[in-house]
């Protein structure tokens, strides 16, 4: 596996959602940390996923992420991911994605969203 960067937590602001075509729907996330997170200190973000409202209970489908950090050292990173979501169970899904910041350039991300919870918790990795 690659190296590690850093774990998080992520919290639920809020979503909004727009109509993106004919029965194509987009909702549009935003989380934030609680404080500082390692590496990273305060994040912000926004997760974006396109869903076929013909199939409402779709299982899987893609994601993306755009985002910024605000450094312990009072300097900012910024980065995106682009990946998939799939749905476990118990309205919780496991999302992977790939993408770059500023900070590390080539990332990989693990997390999971909980529904229930409104939280978004998962790991970053060197590509």
């Amino acid at each position: 596996m690659s190296e590690k960067i850093a774990d998080w937590i992520l919290h639920h602001v809020n979503t909004s959602y727009e109509r993106t075509g004919e029965r194509s729907l987009r909702a549009v996330s935003n989380w934030k940390t609680d404080g500082d997170i390692e590496h990273y200190g305060a994040g912000f973000g926004t997760l974006v996923v396109d869903q076929d409202m013909n199939d409402p209970n779709a299982k899987s489908g893609t994601c993306s992420w755009q985002g910024e950090a605000f450094l312990p050292d009072g300097n900012r990173a910024m980065g995106y991911f682009d990946g998939t979501w799939e749905a476990l169970g118990g309205n919780i899904w496991k999302v992977s994605m790939e993408g770059w910041d500023s900070l590390d350039g080539d990332i990989r991300l693990e997390g999971e969203i909980s529904l229930a919870e409104l939280t978004f918790k998962g790991t970053n990795y060197r590509a």
